[in-house]
This record gives structure tokens, sequence and C-alpha cells, in this order.
């Protein structure tokens, strides 16, 4: 019998990271795909796409997506109107990164697209893609990097893709638990 971690899809693509791509590579309508050092997870969610939106629209209900590793600091813009915030990412040796967060274009119902910078010279293009699917919602959580400073290329190089890999997969678990799941789906883990 499938268990909880196989509901979870975790690829990888693109494993060499280059700081000359674009401030910005996503359009309004189009998610975080195909720039260097993408990293995405994915999970089944048993409930509509709506119902996830709405969920992941309201940047309040982050904080209970996170795992011990990931801290919300805080949030900009008024309650209910939330449009990012500062987040803090614990990682292994008590190595840490704050990143300030905005969103950048939502699509209600299946798409919504922010900025995650690190210091002035690391940025990612950050992706909600929400998919109908028989059971539920497949939604995909994407992060591209579009421009790492020397920092960060060398604490990606350090096993920073994998830490951030399983931080993504916690993520999506979580949602994917927060609604509970109408089924065990398979799942396959890519790199």
């Amino acid at each position: 019998m499938p268990g909880r971690a196989d509901r979870v899809i975790c690829t990888m693509i693109n494993e060499h990271l280059v700081a000359e791509t674009p401030a910005f590579s996503a359009e309004p309508t189009e998610s975080c795909h195909g720039g260097k050092g993408e990293l995405s997870a994915a999970a089944l969610v048993a409930a509509p796409p709506e119902e996830v939106f709405a969920f992941l629209a309201d940047l309040e209900n982050h904080w209970a997506l996170a795992d011990r590793f990931i801290e919300v600091l805080e949030l900009s813009g008024t309650p209910g109107a939330r449009d990012g915030g500062r987040v803090r990412m614990h990682g292994p040796l008590g190595l840490g990164r704050t990143a300030r967060t905005r969103v950048e274009a939502a699509h209600p119902t299946h798409l919504m697209i922010g900025a995650a910078e690190m210091g002035r010279r690391s940025r990612a293009c950050v992706s909600w893609t929400l998919t109908p699917s028989g059971r539920g919602t497949s939604v995909r959580l994407t992060a591209t990097l579009d421009q790492a400073g020397l920092l960060d290329r060398f604490l990606l190089l350090l096993g920073g893709r994998w830490w951030m890999r399983r931080r993504f997969v916690a993520v999506v678990r979580n949602l994917a638990d927060r609604f509970g799941s109408a089924s065990s789906p398979t799942g396959e883990r890519r790199h």
C-alpha cells in the first residue's frame, strides 16, 4: 500500500546553474518552467482547484505549509490581501538565508507566480500551478533560479539543491495533508 510520501513527485531539471538568465523569466500567464536550475515538487490534493487556490492566495495560510526549516517572518500588505513577505530558511550546520517574497501575478483557480530575492544578487521565480484531476487537484510548486550571487551558488553546490528539493516536497505534502487525501496516488522521483 502506498504511503504518504508516495503522493509526492519531485523533479529537478538542468543541474547547472548560471546567473545570466533574465531577472524575471515568467510571463504573467505562464509558470516558472524551463529556466536554469528548475526545482519542483507536485502532489495530488483532494479538493477542487478553486478551494486550493483560495487557500494559497491567502498568504496567511502559508504559515501552515512551512516545515520546521522554513519560518515565515512577516507578511506585507493588508490582512486578506497580502502580497509578499520575508521567509527565513534554516539550513544544515546553522546556515540560513532570508528571502523577500512577493506575488507577481495570480490567475484564479490555476496559477500563482511570485519572486523570491535573497540578498542583492539572487533571485528566483516561484509558481504554484493547479490542474484539475479526477480525484481533486494536481498541485505543482516550481522555482527557477533566475540569478544567483556567489554565496548562493556556493551553497547550492554544497547540497542546497538537495535541501531545497526536500523543503518543496514537505510543503506540497503539507498542502495535500491539509485537505486530506481521497486516495494515495503513486508518485515517482526523477532527477
